[in-house]
């Protein structure tokens, strides 16, 4: 029976979307499941099991970077009744003609066509914004909750994935905010609002936090200490043992640390946002999106949905996942310090290890580079270089569409790319890259130049 409350939150045309997802579901008895494996990505794949876990129906998940003809002549030969695709596929529909059976595809990219033949759940096909409003979490959370309101207790993991993709910034909007509000007045989040740094003492704390990322403080144990001694605060103290008096200064002089290193207005409102527990896990959410960001960055996605499914035994691992991802990702961090390449209307930088390639770039353009320009991190492999780029909510608003620019520059290069307007990426042959950015170049500074001008 399709959840009732569900329609009354979401629109009618994308509720009809998944109710034909659900059906699909209903009608198979064997399920195999392709999601990105981003956290994100993992997010969905954990919903999905948790949902066939539930009705006992046999499945088999794998997580990609990736999608290509190799993988589904995979899927082809194993013949299974469903295939589910999560937070990819939108870009690639053709590829699913040679499959039998249903197709279910839950993306929140900007799909470049659409298919009569398969159940296509992407918000830009109903007019709602995918970079902002709904991300493949969401999308496969609405699915199984369209199977069965059970699983109105997998809210924190939808909101995990959410917050992966960046969608918590500035505060949820849209079908994320109106399902995210059910779930708190359903109990299954509990919402607080507090400084975004993690339970720890004061000090490491600061020096751990990568959002907000704090120029001179974060990856600097010693410094934050001296900071916090300088505000006649202990390094040791914990947030919750300062006086209401404390906690002002704290925020203030965090803030004007931020305001100075050229924070996005954006990223501003990260110091101090709302945070939700999940008490089925005993975690922020927040806190189990970075476990899985750290796992799936590191290539340890399948130990993330383990933790989402609520396997506690997952968490010591994770943990260790997490100081070996904030390592690597700070180590890069310090060095773009000194700043980025640039051209005229972009910045760019070199990050050999791709699965952090994003990260980076999304960190710094929010909370130190130059705000003018999009930036690019290219990571030179054998043979390719893959491309991850970003920009701000400001670019946007005067005309940036990252998704169509690294897709027109990388297609006249011999590559492919796509995305949001905000984020993108794309793969290109090796020894291309120069070739790259000067297309590139002249294709923000068309969009720029147009959106300026009107």
């Amino acid at each position: 029976m399709l959840n009732s409350q569900l329609s009354e939150i979401i629109p009618l045309d994308l509720f009809e979307r998944i109710s034909q997802g659900a059906k699909a579901i209903e009608q198979s008895l064997r399920v195999r499941i392709l999601c990105h494996y981003d956290p994100d990505g993992a997010a969905a794949a954990a919903i999905l099991a948790k949902t066939f876990l539930r009705r006992e129906q046999e499945f088999h998940i794998t997580l990609s970077s990736t999608l290509n003809k190799e993988i589904f002549s995979k899927f082809k030969e194993e013949g299974k009744d469903l295939t589910i695709v999560a937070d990819m596929g939108s870009g690639q529909l053709d590829i699913f003609d040679e499959l039998e059976g249903s197709v279910i595809v839950l993306d929140h990219h900007q799909p470049k066509s659409n298919s009569e033949k398969i159940v296509h759940i992407n918000p830009h096909l109903v007019g709602l914004d995918g970079t902002r409003e709904i991300c493949g979490a969401s999308l496969a959370w609405m699915l199984s909750l369209a199977v069965d309101e059970i699983n109105w207790d997998l809210a924190g993991v939808a909101m995990a994935g959410a917050i992966g993709d960046r969608q918590h910034v500035g505060g949820f909007s849209g079908i994320n905010s109106k399902l995210f509000q059910e779930a708190v007045s359903r109990k299954v989040l509990l919402q607080e609002k507090r400084l975004s740094l993690r339970d720890l003492p004061l000090a490491d704390a600061l020096a751990y936090s990568l959002s907000p990322y704090f120029v001179g403080l974060t990856g600097h144990r010693d410094e934050c200490a001296e900071f916090l001694k300088m505000l006649g605060i202990k390094a040791d103290d914990s947030l919750q043992s300062l006086s209401t008096k404390d906690k002002r200064v704290l925020i203030s002089m965090l803030a004007l640390r931020l305001l100075r290193q050229g924070t996005q207005p954006e990223a501003m409102r990260t110091l101090v946002e709302e945070k939700y527990w999940i008490p089925n896990h005993g975690l922020y959410a927040d806190e189990l999106s970075a476990f899985m960001n750290s796992c799936s960055r590191l290539g340890r996605e399948g130990l993330g949905v383990s933790l989402a499914l609520g396997d506690k035994t997952s968490l010591r691992e994770a943990e260790a996942m997490r100081e070996q991802y904030f390592k690597q990702t700070v180590r890069y961090l310090h060095e773009l310090e000194k700043g980025t390449f640039t051209k005229k209307h972009l910045q760019f930088f070199y990050c050999p290890e791709p699965t952090l390639a994003g990260a980076v770039a999304g960190i710094g353009m929010q909370y130190f580079f130059d705000g003018k320009r999009p930036v690019l991190a290219f990571s030179v492999l054998e043979n390719i270089t893959k491309v991850s780029s970003r920009g701000t909510r400001r670019l946007v608003l005067q005309g940036l569409d990252l998704a169509s620019a690294l897709s027109e520059a990388a297609t006249n290069v011999g590559g492919h790319g796509g995305g949001h307007n905000i984020a993108a990426g794309a793969s290109i042959a090796k020894g291309k890259e120069e070739k790259f950015l000067s297309i590139l170049d002249d294709i923000l500074a068309t969009q720029l130049k147009i959106k300026s001008t009107e």
